[in-house]
């Protein structure tokens, strides 16, 4: 997310600046959570995602629809990663045996690679790190709720803790699965296609909407059933890499069509982006449903939980997670 987002929260419309770069829009990101939400549900006999599928899907806007809007300027850079810089900065630093070729500089904390790579700046992205940050949060909160003896009003709290991170890291995952968020090209600016990023994903996905929704579930369920058994033995930045690689892969091919297509045939458009707008949504989606379902070791407890949160507390990149607490002793019986 490139720049300033000016918001109107309302049921039928949001507005933009001539600027605006929003991955996905509100319709994309929730239609990858509710996915994910289908596919762990489906593979973990976890109802708990169907029933809160709505809630994934509200959460997962988060960080573009109430996060930018006060934290802006410590927000903005963790929705993307412009591949290109990085790969240009490491290829150049094993050139000079400064790097081993066998070290992975991403498995670096942010702290540790803003220092060694002080020439990365914050605007090239941080993606990787801002997800790998809240997973840490999201596994120490499934920590807690593993705990046996909580109240049922503590335990209420941790869900919605729980759901709110899972959420949102299913926005950065998704934005990983845009093309035009994992390029220093970002917005066409360097092949004189400026407007290519908005209109690729915000204006297209509208645009498809809602005829779309039964293909991505497809979609992601054929890739679900070949890759899962494959990606639970991989790491969290493993998985991130495979689908940002995956992404700037297609980049070339959007731009081909953009220059092919006129952005105000609109008719026309939708069908030409359609599969490639298909695919990166499912590939985000199934990502995600692996990093969720590997933090969902624990029961919920669904009786009255109503508990949501319509704008939830900005999480601090960098900010340690909850430590684990002992349950509170039961209320001894009388």
């Amino acid at each position: 997310m490139r720049t300033l987002l000016v918001l109107s929260l309302t049921v039928s419309a949001w507005f933009f600046n001539t600027e605006s770069a929003h991955a996905w829009g509100r319709i994309g990101h929730d239609l990858a959570a509710r996915v994910a939400a289908h596919l762990v549900s489906e593979s973990t006999s976890k109802p708990f995602y169907k029933s809160r599928a709505m809630d994934l899907g509200y959460y997962c806007n988060v960080p573009d629809l109430v996060w930018k809007k006060t934290h802006y300027d410590i927000e903005w850079t963790n929705h993307f990663m412009d591949l290109e810089i990085f790969n240009r900065e490491f290829k150049k630093r094993i050139e000079e045996g400064k790097l081993s070729p066998k070290e992975d500089p991403y498995e670096m904390t942010r702290a540790a690679f803003n220092t060694k790579f002080s020439n990365i700046p914050d605007n090239a992205g941080r993606g990787y790190w801002r997800v790998r940050e809240l997973e840490k949060r999201l596994q120490a909160t499934a920590d807690l709720l593993k705990q046996k003896d909580i109240l049922k009003e503590e335990r209420h709290r941790l869900q919605l803790e729980w759901l709110i991170v899972a959420g949102v890291i299913g926005h950065y995952i998704t934005d990983l699965a845009q093309p035009l968020h994992v390029t220093e090209n970002y917005d066409g600016q360097m092949t004189e296609q400026k407007g290519v990023h908005s209109h690729f994903e915000d204006t297209i996905v509208d645009q498809l909407w809602p005829s779309i929704d039964m293909q991505v579930y497809k979609e992601a369920d054929r890739l679900w059933e070949k890759e899962r058994g494959a990606m639970a033995g991989k790491t969290s930045l493993a998985l991130m890499k495979e689908l940002s690689d995956s992404s700037l892969k297609e980049l070339d091919e959007i731009l081909k069509r953009d220059k092919k297509t006129p952005r105000d045939d609109l008719k026309k458009a939708v069908e030409v982006y359609r599969p490639i707008v298909v695919r990166r949504l499912a590939a985000g989606a199934v990502v995600l449903a692996e990093i969720w379902r590997r933090h969902s070791n624990w029961v919920p407890n669904e009786d009255k939980f109503y508990a949501f949160s319509g704008e939830p507390a900005y999480i601090q990149p960098s900010v340690p997670p909850p430590t684990p607490t002992p349950a509170p002793s039961p209320t001894p019986k009388k």
